[in-house]
């Protein structure tokens, strides 16, 4: 969920659908019954981004409504406004939803029925994600880091990154002082190794091993091994939007939708 929040969420596998929204024509998100020996498509109202799954109900932040915190009813595909305020990359975490809201650049939480808004983090935060217990946010000043409870922070890396993501004992980011290179931050250790050939645009991870689009290769698609620093591209195209979902990596290509298997070779186009 993390990783794929940081790319937009604009994809979500359920265990009979696939959400994909729609960044062509922005007209909705597309629903697609993948339980059907003919996919069926279908078009909701909003342009979901963020998306994540609570139970039979789905949460993301709006585009048609300002951004807005919504809420759809999976079966039903009711949709209903939670909060009317601009909410980016949103995540659902211990029955809370976090957020940033896009005017004053905080962090926020609530419950999901948009009751106990507070402010969380009362600073600056680019990006952030949630990882036992732990929340690990970007901001001007460096990767800080404190409990869920938003106490004990700490600068834990200088770095300014425009998106992090966790790998083990790992944080993955693009560095936007430094043309945003790769790089990896060891939390037991607080050394960084920098990847001058890989200028990260997108990033992704299945839990072993980092994708990227690498803007010094035309946007095309890398493998990392995190453990090893080895890389491999594993596939030519230009690509953004970097989301993993039941073991295929999806991304987009001249704003269509693609999948790829994990191991790389020819993408194929997801028709709607």
């Amino acid at each position: 969920m993390n990783a794929n929040i940081q790319n937009g969420g604009l994809i979500l596998l359920t265990d009979k659908k696939l959400y994909l929204s729609d960044v062509k024509s922005f007209s909705g998100t597309n629903e697609i019954q993948t339980n059907l020996a003919n996919h069926h498509a279908a078009l909701t109202k909003g342009v979901f981004w963020f998306m994540n799954k609570v139970g039979n109900d789905l949460y993301y932040s709006d585009q048609k409504r300002g951004h807005a915190l919504c809420r759809m009813e999976i079966d039903s595909r009711n949709e209903e406004l939670i909060l009317d305020k601009p909410c980016y990359m949103l995540l659902y975490s211990d029955e809370w939803i976090y957020y940033i809201n896009e005017d004053d650049q905080r962090l926020y939480r609530c419950r999901t029925d948009g009751k106990h808004e507070m402010k969380w983090i009362d600073e600056h935060v680019d990006c952030f994600l949630i990882e036992d217990g732990l929340i690990y946010y970007a901001s001007p000043q460096g990767i800080r880091m404190c409990n869920e409870t938003g106490a004990e922070k700490e600068t834990i890396c200088d770095a300014v990154a425009t998106s992090i993501l966790r790998i083990g004992d790992k944080l993955a980011f693009a560095d936007k002082s430094n043309s945003n290179q790769l790089t990896l931050f060891d939390l037991k250790t607080g050394l960084s190794a920098v990847y001058d050939r890989i200028e990260a645009v997108s990033m992704n991870t299945d839990g072993s091993y980092l994708y990227c689009a690498n803007r010094l290769n035309g946007n095309s698609i890398y493998r990392m091994d995190p453990e090893t620093g080895s890389s491999i591209r594993i596939c030519g195209e230009s690509a953004d939007y970097l989301h993993v979902a039941d073991d295929e990596l999806y991304f987009c290509n001249k704003r269509d939708w693609h999948r790829l298997s994990l191991s790389g070779g020819e993408a194929s186009r997801i028709l709607v």
